[in-house]
């Protein structure tokens, strides 16, 4: 198993993860990873010493290289994947604010034909025939995002 370039000054058990939306679709990551396809939401662990906010917005300019706008909390839940960690998840909304997916940092690294990585708008509408990971983050996207978009407006 690889040591995370960050291991120093990472906290293994909080993930912040971005939902970036750019008129009507959303940043995805596309993986490939151990002959399995799938899509997550850019982000990633904090680090010592920051906000959830200030993880969020560094994970996904560094993953991707998009800028974002007006970043809030969405929602956050526990995850019990582990039963030995518990993990803490905080998923923030924001608008595209520049630049073009572009693989970046630790990522475009790492990745090659067995540990692929792509950064991709995807057309909210087909979200829902999507392999996205988690099934809970899916779940909100495609059942609570818009009253949640409404609720801001």
């Amino acid at each position: 198993m690889r040591t995370p370039e960050d291991a120093d000054i990472r906290i293994e058990n909080v993930q912040c993860r971005g939902i970036v939306l750019k008129d009507d679709q959303i940043l995805l990551m596309f993986r490939r990873k151990k002959g399995r396809e799938y899509y997550v939401l850019p982000g990633g662990h904090m680090e010592k010493g920051e906000k959830p906010i200030d993880t969020v917005i560094r994970e996904v300019k560094e993953e991707t290289t998009v800028e974002v706008s007006n970043f809030e909390l969405a929602f956050e839940f526990k995850n019990h994947k582990d039963k030995d960690i518990e993990k803490l998840e905080y998923y923030f909304v924001g608008k595209w604010k520049s630049g073009e997916p572009t693989l970046s940092g630790e990522e475009s690294r790492e990745t090659d034909e067995s540990n692929y990585y792509e950064p991709i708008w995807v057309s909210l509408t087909d979200v829902p025939r999507l392999k996205l990971y988690s099934g809970a983050v899916k779940e909100w996207i495609v059942n609570s995002l818009n009253k949640y978009l409404k609720e801001r407006d």
